[in-house]
């Protein structure tokens, strides 16, 4: 029987790069998402809201009934808003947390009961080198991502006894459609060209200058869930061309 995972947030971007790995791997994988991706793909859609718990329990319960196990959970799902601390909307605070932080308190809760009465499970979080350190007008994403480290460590202990791994990978700067976009709006603000935006405003802490690619974020989280990692639980790993280096 082909091992099963879950991916949140696999309808585009890091999400589907991951799930397409893992099913090259020989992974039945599910995508939790509010909707399915524009691409025809073997990942099977399963509409949920992972912030709700009440969508998290009947979606993971629905998986288990049909595929009568669970192996990898991939807490992938994110979203951004930024403003000043004092201007910040609490309605936008919510929902980044809701989505980022509860939604993986949710899903690692959920695919925990299924994972320990086997004795083996592996978690992987999708972070952000934000999740270790800070930037302006990112008050909720960066709340969100610590908490994610914190939680992450907190079922690695409670996991270990059960064969349960835990890791967290940091992407840093990713080329998704969504990041260029932020790309196309700073060649505008600035009357910058595409490599000096990425230069000059992305990529400043960077040592190497350059977008990680979603398939990069992929091998880390394929390698993660690898019998090779089996000893490695509690961790947060960068893949951010340098940037966060030594934290």
């Amino acid at each position: 029987m082909n091992p099963v995972a879950v991916v949140t947030g696999a309808s585009s971007g890091i999400g589907l790069a991951i799930a397409e790995q893992l099913s090259s791997e020989g992974y039945k994988v599910f995508n939790f998402d509010l909707r399915p991706g524009d691409e025809e793909s073997k990942i099977e859609f399963i509409q949920c809201d992972v912030s709700d718990d009440s969508s998290v329990i009947s979606a993971m319960r629905w998986i288990h009934d049909k595929a009568g196990r669970l192996d990898v959970l991939v807490n992938n799902c994110g979203l951004q808003y930024m403003a000043p601390v004092e201007d910040f909307p609490k309605e936008k605070w919510d929902l980044l947390i809701g989505v980022m932080l509860t939604g993986t308190f949710l899903c690692s809760r959920e695919a925990f009961k299924y994972m320990k009465p086997n004795k083996f499970g592996r978690i992987v979080n999708i972070s952000s080198v934000h999740g270790k350190l800070a930037s302006p007008y990112k008050a909720a994403y960066v709340a969100a991502k610590h908490g994610v480290h914190g939680l992450a460590k907190v079922i690695a202990i409670e996991g270990a006894e059960h064969g349960i791994t835990v890791n967290t990978v940091c992407p840093g700067f990713v080329d998704t459609p969504l990041m260029r976009q932020q790309v196309q709006s700073q060649m505008e603000l600035n009357d910058l060209g595409e490599e000096e935006v990425l230069e000059k405003v992305f990529l400043k802490d960077q040592c190497l200058k350059k977008l990680t690619q979603p398939d990069q974020v992929a091998g880390m989280v394929k390698f993660l869930v690898s019998k090779e990692a089996s000893t490695i639980t509690g961790e947060a790993f960068n893949v951010s061309g340098g940037w966060g280096m030594g934290l």
